[in-house]
């Protein structure tokens, strides 16, 4: 045998071979029946070939020849497409978690009508570069940096299940979000939202529990009467972190609370705020009847309104975290109450707070002067 070839360091009768071009070519070995040792060639690393694959179809020819059966053949193996290992990545994904279906559904989307029939080993950077810049055209910095997470995401998944060998997303760095103007509530502001909705119940509390929790649109929509723990805890679902976490009310807007979800008849495992048969419907639902009271209140008042500083529904999210900040809340606690990741996602509403640290430090003195 020639000195060119490897040897697996992880499977027997495993071998492959570097050819010029920088790919690899594999190939088994094993004993036929009259026990003379056999090279068979598998395929190339390029057509989606790997060592577990060749292990595979050793085992296959050598438990065939034992029992006396026909040779499998030994077929190439094509490389899967994009959109074939996004389906097989969330798939993977929804046994452990089934919260992701609107995560799923819209970067399957975005995957199908850009990049989706292409083999994976196939796309370079400079095709997902031109990807990024084509979606920051139409979306949003925010939902541009969650798609091409979602595509590293998968890309990892194909390495990790040695489907490919690069991840073409490692260095295509996340746009810039601009956060130097955030939109917020002031006092007199929420005062005059509530004063608006107050002939609706369902519209009040709706808009009340996204103002004490800040969670958003798809996260209100999906709280349970379960879901509201008797000394105010609430259990919320972050659709965009796909995590659990929890928020807090007092015992007034408690009071109310249950009230109105005894008056809608809900059960413990009803989503209260649903107002259609359908739930998929409830955001939208919200929107239509809310995002109209906004703009009469807030938005129509102002000619050339950037988009930035109009107010919607996601505002009472940023209402929640800038009053929290306001307030002199602990960053940390801000951002366990937001459910946000990575701390540089709540520092844009730490400029909020009037705090100097003078009345921490005091109180630290005395603590420490009582000694």
């Amino acid at each position: 045998m020639s000195i060119r070839y490897t040897k697996s360091n992880k499977y027997v009768g495993v071998y492959y071979e570097n050819i010029l071009n920088k790919d690899k070519s594999y190939y088994i070995t094993y004993k036929d029946n009259e026990k003379k040792k056999r090279w068979l060639k598998i395929g190339l690393h390029s057509e989606g070939i790997r060592e577990a694959f060749c292990n595979q179809k050793r085992i296959e020819i050598v438990t065939k020849l034992r029992l006396g059966e026909d040779l499998p053949q030994v077929a190439k193996r094509n490389a899967l497409t994009l959109s074939e290992v996004a389906k097989k990545f969330y798939d993977e994904k929804e046994l452990h978690n089934k919260e992701n279906k609107k995560t799923r559904a819209r970067i399957e989307t975005h995957i199908q009508n850009t990049l989706g029939d292409i083999p994976i080993n196939k796309i370079t950077k400079e095709q997902i570069s031109l990807l990024q810049k084509s979606l920051s055209d139409k979306l949003a910095p925010a939902s541009v940096n969650l798609i091409i997470g979602q595509l590293s995401a998968i890309f990892t998944w194909c390495i990790q299940n040695e489907l490919m060998d690069k991840n073409p997303c490692i260095h295509i760095k996340n746009i810039k979000i601009d956060n130097t103007r955030l939109r917020y509530l002031e006092l007199e502001e929420i005062k005059e939202l509530k004063m608006k909705l107050k002939d609706d119940p369902s519209l009040y509390y709706f808009v009340m529990m996204g103002l004490i929790t800040g969670g958003r649109l798809q996260t209100i929509c999906n709280i349970k009467p379960k879901d509201i723990k008797d000394n105010g805890t609430i259990r919320l679902y972050d659709f965009k972190n796909e995590s659990e976490y929890y928020g807090f009310i007092d015992d007034s807007l408690l009071t109310e609370i249950k009230q109105f979800i005894d008056n809608v008849e809900k059960g413990e495992n009803d989503f209260i705020f649903q107002t259609t048969q359908i739930q998929n419907y409830t955001n939208q639902y919200y929107y239509r009847k809310i995002q109209p009271i906004l703009d009469e209140l807030f938005n129509n008042k102002v000619t050339d309104l950037d988009k930035r500083d109009k107010v919607v529904i996601h505002t009472f999210r940023h209402t929640f975290a800038s009053h929290l900040a306001i307030n002199e809340t602990p960053i940390l606690t801000i951002k366990k109450l937001m459910n946000h990741n990575d701390i540089s996602t709540t520092m844009k509403y730490a400029k909020l707070s009037k705090s100097s640290g003078e009345v921490h430090a005091n109180r630290l003195t005395k603590s420490l002067m009582s000694i």
